[in-house]
């Protein structure tokens, strides 16, 4: 959350136009975190252009801007852009590459790759450049969504003019993981290749468990690094709500193509649970 000073200044920054647009550099995404306090102020700026003379016009008004409003210590860090024109090679490209490297005896020039490309060229195959991706540019803006090269901007909403204070309750609201007088289970799962974290809190006034788990399987494919980094391995999330009266799962949620494995392994961390519930320590189960 920004300091009144910093909002204040983040708010005359959007006197500065980025040049050759309707927008300003607020607006754009350039302007990262404000530090305001009394005459001086430091501002992240990253502007999304190679033009020099484009970036300077927009520095000195950043600065134009802040002296008439009474600003005497500025400073203004300018971030590196996100390169989002990373060459990529191209099938036709990469066959001249394999052909030149088996001429003489060289390795391949090492440039950027999806692990789903490198594995094409291990099973033979010539992939294609990321098209999509060249073509999106930036995987993180999404404009029409209220995300830009700054990050996400606040989404209106309900929440604006509607209050809490209403008679319906939520249960799942009451959960809170840190709170240390709520009944809460911890274990680890292992069935087959995949490894399971299961957490789980009891509902102070209703008998029912709110569970948390994730699945984990390792990946120790390097694609002998000639694929762009991504994370290791795989982790896949679910969350579900056990009614102990009932002995069911009334609810259940996540993104994965079959709950059933998350169902099993939350079964045997709850057939094998200890006595204690309030012993918050991971404890190790058996397979």
């Amino acid at each position: 959350m920004q300091n009144a000073d910093a909002q204040r200044v983040r708010e005359l920054l959007r006197e500065v136009a980025y040049p050759g647009f309707t927008r300003d550099i607020v607006t754009s995404g350039f302007v990262g975190d404000i530090i305001a306090l009394g005459k001086m102020v430091e501002i992240e700026f990253k502007p999304d252009s190679r033009d020099e003379q484009k970036v300077e016009a927009m520095e000195r008004e950043i600065r134009n801007v802040l002296h008439f409003a009474d600003y005497s210590d500025i400073k203004i860090r300018r971030v590196a852009p996100f390169v989002h024109d990373i060459p990529l090679r191209s099938a036709k490209d990469l066959e001249s590459e394999l052909r030149d490297a088996a001429a003489s005896s060289s390795a391949i020039p090492n440039r950027p790759m999806t692990p789903l490309q490198a594995e094409f060229l291990e099973e033979g195959q010539l992939p294609e450049a990321d098209l999509l991706a060249i073509a999106l540019g930036r995987p993180d803006v999404a404009s029409a969504a209220g995300y830009g090269p700054g990050g996400p901007e606040p989404l209106s909403g309900p929440r604006e003019k509607f209050g809490y204070a209403i008679a319906m309750s939520v249960l799942q609201w009451d959960i809170d993981p840190h709170d240390p007088e709520a009944k809460t289970f911890q274990q680890e799962i292992r069935l087959g290749e995949w490894d399971y974290r299961v957490w789980w809190q009891a509902h102070r006034a209703e008998n029912l468990l709110y569970v948390s788990m994730q699945a984990m399987k390792e990946d120790w494919v390097d694609h002998d690094n000639n694929a762009v980094p991504h994370p290791i391995g795989r982790s896949e999330a679910v969350n579900l709500v056990f009614d102990k009266d009932r002995d069911a799962v009334v609810a259940i949620y996540g993104t994965v193509r079959d709950f059933r494995p998350f169902v099993e392994a939350f079964a045997h961390a709850y057939r094998g649970q200890s006595k204690d519930t309030n012993d918050t320590a991971t404890q190790e189960a058996a397979e």
